[in-house]
């Protein structure tokens, strides 16, 4: 009966350590990682205000020995070859185009002078509208002819004269010239004088080209 008992007891105690055992709690989990270090904060105007204005850089001084007023001149000098420079160029450029067309040129410059030659022969207000009327078919021919020079215009020096001309003895001059005979001589003074001033450009240039060698 004793032996029995403590067999009994023998196994309450073991099964005893066992649920023990069993109930163990788990291991505990790791702490998490610790976040990161929040960024510095931005410098506000107090934290600069210390620093004082940016540094302007060295002024280097030249090293050619002029002084400003002689740095100037030569400047100004070399803008003004270079303006000639330019100038020459694109006049040779002109002489060259037009001496290709100087036939139409001498054909156009010979009609405007001619209907020009024939509103000198008028002697009354009557003459100016007959001399008008009938030279009007040699100016639309004449204009016809001049644009055939520079058709895409910028080519020739003197196309602009010829069309400013060719307009004049059409309007203007007649009028001018009619308005003479009643006493009234400043319109015709002054068609006159710009027709003089573009004959005398016009004439100056065609010579120009005659003896220009391309």
């Amino acid at each position: 009966m004793r032996s029995a008992l403590a067999v009994m007891l023998v196994a309450v105690i073991g099964l005893g350590l066992s649920i023990g055992c069993e109930k163990e709690p788990p291991p505990a989990a790791p702490p998490p990682a610790a976040p990161p270090p929040p960024p510095p904060p931005a410098p506000t105007a107090a934290d600069t205000s210390d620093a004082g204005p940016p540094k302007k850089p060295k002024m280097v001084a030249p090293t050619d020995g002029l002084s400003l007023a002689d740095r100037i001149a030569k400047r100004q000098a070399d803008e003004k070859k270079l303006a000639t420079e330019l100038a020459e160029q694109e006049k040779t450029r002109l002489l060259k185009y037009d001496k290709t067309k100087l036939p139409l040129h001498q054909q156009v410059f010979a009609a405007i002078k001619k209907v020009r030659d024939a509103y000198g022969k008028a002697k009354s207000k009557d003459d100016v509208e007959k001399i008008r009327a009938g030279q009007q078919k040699t100016i639309d021919a004449t204009g016809k002819k001049m644009t055939t020079i520079d058709p895409k215009g910028g080519s020739s020096n003197v196309v602009t004269d010829y069309d400013v001309m060719l307009d004049a003895l059409s309007n203007s001059y007649p009028e001018a010239l009619a308005a003479s005979f009643d006493g009234d001589k400043k319109p015709l003074e002054d068609v006159t004088a710009e027709l003089d001033k573009r004959t005398k450009k016009v004439e100056d240039w065609l010579a120009e080209v005659k003896t220009f060698k391309k």
